[in-house]
């Protein structure tokens, strides 16, 4: 049985960005901390990233930032605590050697353009390809966790996957491990993913749910017995796109434009800034 996410606080994005009103398209696909204050939110229809208060609160310092890139809009965005420096990714592109792939567009602290390079894995189409990334640093190198939207990438029933990737000395990244998850985080789709020190969250738009369990990184797999499967707390969460830790109990997340064939409840909370709560065990 799965238990209810405690709302803490939540707002649409139109209201905190300068020069937004109720009509604009603010799609949002990703969230990642800058600081703890500060969170960064980028959206698959726009290439800027905002920057806005975690207070959800209308501050004069909630700004949206131009971001150059090779595709039209982003699945998600990570971010290097340490230099500052945010990875922004393309679900998938078809490459010049006709294969597609995913992409990575890293920008420096200042928001300016670093590189854009390619991640490795292969998928059969340009719209399946990654969903969501966290950046993560141990051992003195960093990694990218890459979730894939589908079961796999390649659309086949089967549990879910995240890719990661090592950075390599050309500044690119280079294939590391694959972490299968669980039959419990067995769900329709994956729109999510989050990590930080040793915790990670996975959420799906479809199944409506929130998976969240302890990772081993010296075996590189999920801790038995450590998951739990939370619910939003209500069915006008349909389009949860992006999420990221704001400690340990606590997730800030973003949701995407409510579609056609959903129903009209979704409308209520749809382009949107969240934070949830996990209930008290």
């Amino acid at each position: 049985m799965s238990r209810k996410l405690d709302l803490v606080r939540e707002e649409k994005l139109f209201r905190l960005l300068p020069g937004s009103k109720e009509s604009s398209r603010l799609e949002a696909s990703g969230v990642a901390l800058l600081d703890d204050t500060t969170a960064l939110v980028i959206f698959d229809n726009l290439n800027y990233i905002a920057s806005i208060d975690v207070s959800l609160k209308n501050r004069s310092r909630n700004r949206l930032l131009p971001a150059p890139s090779l595709g039209w809009g982003f699945e998600d965005i990570a971010v290097d605590i340490k230099r500052g420096h945010s990875f922004c990714l393309i679900e998938a592109l078809e490459d010049l050697d006709g294969v597609v792939r995913g992409f990575i567009a890293e920008y420096d602290r200042e928001a300016r353009f670093v590189r854009c390079t390619q991640l490795t894995t292969r998928f059969e189409k340009a719209n399946k390809g990654f969903e969501d990334l966290a950046h993560v640093r141990r051992g003195g190198r960093e990694y990218l966790c890459a979730l894939c939207e589908g079961n796999f990438g390649a659309g086949r029933r089967s549990s879910g996957r995240v890719d990661v990737f090592v950075r390599a000395r050309d500044g690119g990244w280079k294939a590391s491990h694959r972490l299968r998850l669980p039959k419990q985080a067995e769900f329709e789709d994956y729109s999510a993913l989050a990590y930080h020190n040793g915790l990670l969250a996975v959420a799906s738009q479809a199944s409506a749910r929130l998976w969240v369990a302890r990772i081993d990184s010296d075996a590189r797999a999920v801790v038995p017995g450590s998951g739990r499967v939370y619910r939003f707390p209500s069915k006008s969460y349909g389009n949860i796109e992006g999420i990221a830790w704001l400690s340990p109990d606590t997730l800030v997340a973003v949701s995407d434009r409510k579609k056609k064939a959903q129903p009209a409840r979704c409308a209520e909370k749809d382009q949107s800034i969240h934070v949830f709560r996990l209930p008290v065990e």
